[in-house]
């Protein structure tokens, strides 16, 4: 029995209906997802999107990337695209949403292309019309409706990945069709949406070496005797790559690298926890338990460790067997070589905030994973025979891509709501901190403070030196009214994130609630030394300041006001005391005690012409007052009925 499987473009069109409908199911709901993490000091937070008027600065200021300034990068196409978005819905999330879904469609559209009439071996097979385009649907499919993209979808500011790879796709398409400088430009497009796209230049000579003339270069020898046939094609990428380099050296900050991840995680650190890091990856593509946005991963401290020899060991056979046999599956040694190497800017020696993170892998399951599946599954189909192929690889991607949606659409679910996303965070990495305290402020934001509470404790439990975590302490414990705790939760903000602003900014507010203005106003104008763009700081910086000079006012008013009572009363010296109280009068024209007492002292000395106008001010400012005993003294002195 034969199964009856289109042709040419009826074919791509069945499979765009396919990718339609299984991206409909599994992200029913989407549109109403909102904008969590970074999104909020990315985009519904961000002014520098409200307006597409603003575009030409994206490419020339990094700092309107977002509003925290520890997070700037060169990401202008990325902003672009938000700031598109914002003036078709505001911070109504559908829009972003809707073009999300549409760059997804595509790049899943570039994965069946390129699999289809580059990738796929045996040769002859290739094409619209050729059977490699049953095996190059599964690996758009898979790729496409993959559990472990959901959050490339999903989480807005992880769009940078899914825009990045699109333009990659295209870009490594339009190299294989010999069009080199739109191969170019697209790869500009891509590097000034992520870093990760340099290594395309990478992928190409990979995939120039695997699918090389047998004939002419039956080893790696004599390919590489040819290298200058390279050179046309691959400089301009080349060119590309170093421009964009100095670009990020004159634009960027020279902390900049250094603030993406922890100060103890050296290079060495981060490569030798990526490594379990690439297998974790591969087992959630295949089996998407645990899916998080915020995992617990473990950082590998040394060599020795038993996950990473094991895990190296891993790698090591796994990319040894798939170039052995290279010759015969060249699309089993590309797909591997694209896994690891599309992985490499983020999972080799450039350390960031987490070991993994769900939208990393989303550019290496496109041609990598999805393609090794693709091919798994074929060649399982192959061992039903010719007959029965296409019923049996049709019916194994059906079940693998239901599977997907179900979990996917489930998935989606999970993003619904900020509260429901961090307790599925918390079951699924029970041992993150930074999911605990994320979930305590869902408890503290619905007031449910001895909730946030207890969430905030077992935080700090497991993330005991997390600079963010006493930040939303303060809040709390200023919430409660517990000013001292709330100072002593600042005192650690600032001393586990003495960098970051917002540390200041928060140690700020306690102090101010406890009435140190003057510290207060020492930690907010270093919240805004470190974030200029702090508009928050800011204005408590500005507010403080008033309020400390208005006490410092207070204070050498009431000292002048104890000199001259001091020297009227005790040391009966009225001439001196007409002084100090005029001295006040004239920093406080308005200062009803100066006043009675200035009228005082100009009798005691004999002066009680002068005193006479003084009295009558004095008098005024009583009745104002409603001060009637004084009002009563004065109108004796004065001698005139109230």
């Amino acid at each position: 029995m034969k199964l009856a499987i289109a042709k040419g473009r009826r074919f791509t069109q069945g499979l765009a209906a396919l990718l339609l409908c299984g991206l409909a199911v599994a992200y029913w709901g989407s549109f109403g997802v909102g904008f969590y993490f970074d999104d909020a000091y990315g985009i519904s937070g961000n002014p520098a999107i409200r307006s597409v008027s603003n575009i030409p600065s994206f490419f020339s200021d990094p700092f309107t990337l977002t509003t925290v300034r520890e997070n700037v990068d060169l990401r202008p196409v990325l902003v672009t695209t938000y700031a598109l978005n914002y003036a078709v819905s505001g911070n109504d999330p559908w829009s972003y949403h809707a073009l999300n879904l549409v760059l997804h469609l595509i790049a899943a559209l570039l994965v069946f292309v390129l699999v289809r009439d580059y990738l796929w071996w045996p040769e002859n097979t290739r094409g619209p019309d050729g059977a490699a385009r049953l095996p190059a649907a599964a690996a758009a499919l898979f790729f496409a409706l993959a559990p472990i993209n959901n959050q490339a979808l999903n989480y807005m500011w992880a769009r940078s990945a899914l825009l990045c790879t699109l333009l990659y796709l295209a870009a490594m398409l339009a190299m294989m069709n010999g069009r080199v400088l739109g191969a170019a430009l697209l790869h500009a497009l891509a590097l000034l949406t992520k870093a990760i796209a340099l290594t395309l230049p990478a992928a190409f000579v990979a995939y120039d070496f695997l699918y090389r003339d047998r004939e002419r270069h039956p080893d790696f020898r004599s390919w590489l005797r040819d290298w200058k046939e390279l050179v046309p094609p691959v400089a301009p990428l080349l060119a590309v790559d170093l421009l964009y380099l100095g670009l990020r050296r004159v634009m960027l900050p020279p902390w900049a690298d250094s603030a993406m991840h922890e100060t103890w995680v050296t290079p060495w650190i981060w490569c030798i926890s990526q490594w379990p890091a690439f297998l974790h990856y591969v087992r959630i593509f295949v089996w998407p338990a645990g899916l998080s946005v915020d995992h617990d991963f473990p950082y590998t401290m040394n060599l020795a460790e038993p996950q990473a020899l094991c895990s190296l060991f891993a790698i090591a056979v796994w990319i040894t067997a798939a170039l052995w046999y290279s010759r015969r599956f060249p699309q089993v040694a590309f797909a591997t070589v694209w896994f690891f190497l599309t992985l490499a800017p983020e999972s080799s020696f450039w350390p960031l905030a987490e070991v993994v993170n769900d939208h990393r892998p989303y550019i290496a399951t496109s041609l990598g994973l999805s393609l090794l599946l693709a091919w798994i599954v074929d060649a399982g189909a192959s061992l039903a025979g010719r007959g029965n192929y296409r019923i049996v690889m049709v019916a194994a991607t059906a079940v693998l891509c239901l599977g997907a949606v179900i979990v996917g659409n489930r998935r989606t679910a999970d993003w619904r709501d900020s509260d429901t996303l961090w307790e599925s965070t918390v079951r699924s990495s029970p041992g993150n901190g930074r999911a605990w305290m994320n979930a305590g402020i869902g408890y503290f934001r619905r007031g449910d403070y001895a909730g946030a509470h207890r969430y905030f404790d077992r935080a700090r439990q497991l993330a005991p030196a997390y600079p963010y975590l006493y930040m939303n302490v303060v809040a709390l414990d200023l919430a409660e009214g517990r000013v001292e705790d709330a100072v002593t939760a600042g005192q650690q903000a600032v001393r586990f994130g003495g960098a970051i602003g917002l540390s200041h900014y928060h140690y700020g507010n306690a102090l101010e609630r406890q009435g140190r203005l003057s510290d207060a106003v020492a930690e907010f104008r270093r919240a805004s030394e470190l974030d200029p763009n702090d508009e928050n700081s800011r204005t408590a910086l500005a507010r403080t300041s008033d309020a400390l000079a208005a006490a410092d006012a207070t204070k050498a008013e009431a000292a002048m006001m104890s000199e001259g009572i001091r020297l009227l009363d005790i040391d009966h010296d009225p001439e001196r005391a007409v002084e100090q109280f005029q001295a006040l009068l004239q920093r406080h024209p308005g200062h009803y005690g100066a006043t009675y007492q200035l009228a005082r002292a100009l009798d005691a000395a004999g002066r009680g012409g002068e005193a006479l106008e003084i009295w009558q001010k004095a008098l005024e400012m009583a009745r104002q007052t409603h001060d009637t005993q004084a009002e009563a003294r004065i109108v004796k002195r004065l001698g005139t009925r109230s």
